[in-house]
């Protein structure tokens, strides 16, 4: 055991507050969200929260073993040096027994985010801070990329990642009344009802990006926002009012499925200005009739470039021209999220498909330059 227990410090010019908030109702009425907001620079940040959530090692078992076992259309898989090895050699039982082997001798269970609880936020200029509402891929949850999230606020931005709860996260629950129900990752059969399935979900997760915005307008407004998330801090959420620049700078931000959710829900609200989209996978919304016009970039890592994927976005892109696509050299698809943070060992990184020849550190990085540079140009 040992190695590194915390992700990297904001390298913005501010510290990061979060707050997670659960509203009341099913996971079609509600919304379950975790709220990343710039926090003066000299905020304490020695109690930080653990990366791990409730049932996390059980719900990230089980969504790798669904996909290891039924790999999801057009989803390339040269990265996962492990896979074919895992497929021939093991049973789904024994790669769980496998993963919660190494989960012991990684530092993931004591692993800590480098953010403040309820911290104070900092003052603003002009009408509030620039939002960006953040969608996960299968697999994930609200705080899977937790880097990609809390350095773009140190920025000046105010992150709000979903955790969504139609059965692609890798566990969730919601709360009504005393009812607590959890949500266990869907599995989902590579045959002809895949394509019924993943578009019924990806239009579930535009319901909940829509829904998420609308609580931030409430937030916003200084209306009443009910918080049933289970946490021992139970935060006046009215601190948010009038800090939240929802007219003039609302963005969309997503990977992979989360991709393809924030380029489907962009037309959906006529305040979002601009969508970047991080390796989307498109093969949800592969006969679905949509259409992108928002200024759009596509950010692809060089290994999950994936033709199909290009051309339903080239599709539902043909009457704007402000959509650009840009291939990342380095890195691979999961570079983007925390877990090779919290895998450090090369060699387990190469064999569950995160990472290539570049350490995941730089190519975290190099990505989040990427994403910062492409915002500003709207923000500044």
């Amino acid at each position: 055991m040992g190695g590194q227990t915390s992700l990297p410090a904001p390298c913005g010019p501010f510290q990061v507050g979060y707050i997670d908030l659960m509203t009341e109702g099913s996971p079609t009425t509600s919304s379950f969200i975790r709220i990343y907001y710039p926090a003066p620079a000299n905020t304490c940040t020695s109690e930080p929260p653990l990366w791990t959530g409730k049932n996390c090692k059980v719900g990230m078992v089980n969504s790798m073993v669904a996909c290891i076992w039924n790999w999801p259309s057009w989803g390339n898989d040269s990265e996962y040096l492990g896979l074919d090895f895992a497929r021939k050699m093991l049973s789904p039982s024994c790669y769980a027994a496998s993963f919660n082997f190494w989960w012991g001798y990684s530092s993931a269970q004591n692993f800590t985010i480098p953010i403040c609880k309820a911290a104070p936020i900092a003052p603003h200029a002009g009408s509030g801070w620039p939002v960006v509402v953040f969608s996960h891929g299968i697999g994930s949850n609200r705080y899977t990329m937790s880097q990609v999230c809390y350095q773009l606020t140190s920025m000046g931005v105010v992150v709000v990642a979903i955790d969504h709860r139609e059965g692609s996260a890798f566990w969730s629950f919601s709360k009504e009344g005393d009812k607590v129900e959890e949500i266990h990752h869907l599995f989902v059969p590579v045959d002809e009802n895949e394509y019924k399935v993943r578009n019924k979900q990806v239009n579930h997760r535009c319901e909940e990006v829509i829904r998420t915005i609308e609580t931030l307008d409430k937030l916003n407004q200084g209306k009443p926002v009910p918080n049933v998330f289970d946490d021992s801090i139970k935060t006046d959420l009215t601190f948010l009012k009038s800090s939240l620049d929802l007219t003039s700078h609302l963005y969309l931000m997503g990977h992979s499925l989360g991709g393809a959710t924030v380029l489907l829900a962009s037309s959906l609200d006529a305040r979002v200005k601009a969508v970047l989209a991080l390796d989307p996978w498109m093969f949800c919304l592969a006969s679905q009739k949509f259409e992108i016009d928002k200024a759009t970039l596509v950010v692809n890592s060089e290994k999950f470039l994936n033709r199909n994927n290009l051309r339903v976005i080239e599709e539902a892109s043909k009457s704007i021209t402000d959509v650009r696509f840009k291939v990342f050299p380095i890195g691979v698809h999961l570079s983007a999220t925390d877990l090779p943070s919290v895998f450090t060992q090369t060699a387990l990184r190469k064999a569950l498909g995160f990472m290539d020849e570049v350490q995941p550190e730089t190519v975290t990085v190099e990505l989040n330059k990427i994403i910062w540079d492409w915002f500003k140009n709207f923000i500044n």
